[in-house]
């Protein structure tokens, strides 16, 4: 299989598992808000925050270098086993240690009620299992089997799903469903660590020389994860130690949307990153342009609709997802989806980074934002809620992007030909009358139809090249295992 069409099977098989799985989220958001309420769901929100902030220091920086460190030795298995077994002992010490033991303890000092401190004690294993799962995401990446990562995600709603669904029935409120969705964490990686074992040497390997070499080459990484933890989570607990519950869950069921849209680039980022470090080690800057190039396009292929529909339909989109009692929510849609777009184009600027081993150059960018954002967070979200905190994610996201631009261009030129986007803006100007012309449907039908009028004006417009369409269609027979060496 050419690596374009081994590319476009995984990313094909990974859209397909991540339709299905946000679908299945949003069933999942709609439940826990219906059932739980604006204050119940605040405390989920502030809970599952909290968390986030540790299972972001988990990281330091380790996922994305190991994706990097597969990419750059594609061909050596030696080395490949040694990196897999060693990174995922770590981050089984470190997931005990900083999850299952600080996160917890920490959360006593907190001012919350009782009924929340016990909901982030249900909720831990909802972190480490997904943690030590980035480990075994990391292999399948490495050998474009990302199909398997789709299942198990899935599997995973389908627990959490049958879970809450049943919780009303039981006499269920807030912490027990806790405890679902760290079950169904668990379910997910028991899938994924199961068939990842066939071809991926994922055993115990205690290796402290492996760890420091690659903790020594992924700190800026996981400094620069530290300071991004201040604009990215920290105004969820701002909100909560100075706002009610009920705002909390305002904000956090529009945060929620943002946090599902935002799973799809990372995702097509996580297979292009070991072949974008391949092409600059070997210095194809051709190949390179190329990758940097179509993924720019797909991007803003994706992103441009997805603010004009959040506007259009922002409310709407809520009430459909959450409820009545969460219209509001789609006022902040409105304005996080704009750093939705944004986190798109970052992506493609922050793997580049990483692929250059360029990740110290962005400690300033990093230090700046986060520590200003934190200072304006504490300053603003007291006094305008979650309003300062929507828009302040927006800057943040902007100052970032920039900063992430201006360190990879240094490096490559960031090729970007306007085609895709031209088609992108026509296509989403016909989408727009098409839902707005459809204003008494209901909001589901008027999503179908800008969608369905997106994607083939998209395709008559010429912003999907006939032939990559052909490449995609001709992957019926052909398996990403034929990949081989030289191809990469």
């Amino acid at each position: 299989m050419s690596l374009t069409r081994a590319i476009a099977w995984n990313t094909g098989v990974q859209v397909a598992g991540k339709i299905l799985s946000t679908g299945l989220g949003i069933v999942l958001v709609a439940l826990l808000t219906r059932q739980l309420g604006q204050e119940g769901f605040g405390m989920y929100s502030t809970a599952n925050a909290y968390l986030q902030m540790f299972a972001l220091l988990l990281d330091l920086g380790l996922n994305v270098t190991l994706v990097a460190l597969l990419g750059e030795h594609a061909d050596d298995r030696a080395y490949e086993k040694r990196c897999l077994s060693a990174l995922f002992t770590l981050r089984i010490v470190l997931a005990i240690v900083i999850l299952g033991i600080f996160a917890p303890l920490i959360a006593l000092a907190f001012p919350y009620p009782w009924e929340l401190k016990l909901a982030i004690f249900a909720l831990t294993a909802s972190f480490i299992f997904p943690s030590l799962n980035q480990v075994v995401i990391g292999a399948q990446q490495k050998h474009l089997r990302m199909h398997m990562a789709a299942v198990s995600e899935n599997v995973g709603r389908l627990i959490a799903l049958a879970g809450v669904l049943a919780a009303p029935a039981l006499g269920w409120g807030l912490v027990p469903i806790m405890w679902v969705i760290s079950l169904a964490g668990f379910g997910n990686f028991l899938v994924n660590f199961l068939s990842a074992r066939r071809y991926a040497p994922l055993g115990w390997n205690w290796d402290p020389a492996f760890w420091r070499m690659a903790l020594k080459r992924s700190w800026p990484i996981g400094v620069s994860i530290a300071f991004g933890l201040a604009y990215f989570k920290a105004d969820t607990l701002i909100l909560s130690l100075s706002r009610s519950q009920a705002e909390v869950g305002l904000y956090g069921a529009a945060y929620r949307v943002l946090e599902v849209l935002i799973t799809v680039p990372f995702m097509y980022a996580g297979v292009l990153l070991p072949l974008l470090a391949n092409a600059f080690v070997k210095r194809e800057q051709e190949r390179l342009q190329r990758f940097i190039s179509g993924s720019l396009d797909v991007m803003l292929l994706m992103a441009i609709p997805m603010v004009a529909g959040a506007w259009l339909l922002g409310p709407e989109v809520m009430r459909l997802i959450a409820g009545a009692e969460f219209v509001e929510s789609g006022e902040i849609l409105r304005i996080l989806v704009i750093a939705v777009a944004l986190i798109y184009l970052n992506t493609v600027f922050s793997h580049i980074v990483v692929a250059v081993d360029a990740q110290k150059r962005m400690l300033p960018t990093y230090a700046v934002v986060g520590i200003g954002t934190v200072i304006l967070y504490a300053l603003l979200i007291p006094v305008y809620g979650m309003w300062a905190a929507a828009w302040l994610t927006v800057a943040s996201e902007l100052a970032v992007g920039i900063g992430s631009l201006v360190v990879a261009s240094k490096f490559t030129d960031i090729a970007y030909k306007p085609k895709a986007t031209m088609a992108a803006l026509g296509a989403t100007l016909v989408m727009a009358v098409v839902v707005i012309v459809s204003a008494p449907l209901s909001a589901a039908w008027r999503i179908l139809f800008g969608a369905a009028t997106y994607i083939a004006c998209v395709i008559l417009f010429g912003g999907i090249s006939k032939d990559v369409l052909r490449d995609i269609l001709k992957l019926r027979k052909e398996t990403p295992t034929e990949l081989g060496p030289k191809q990469w």
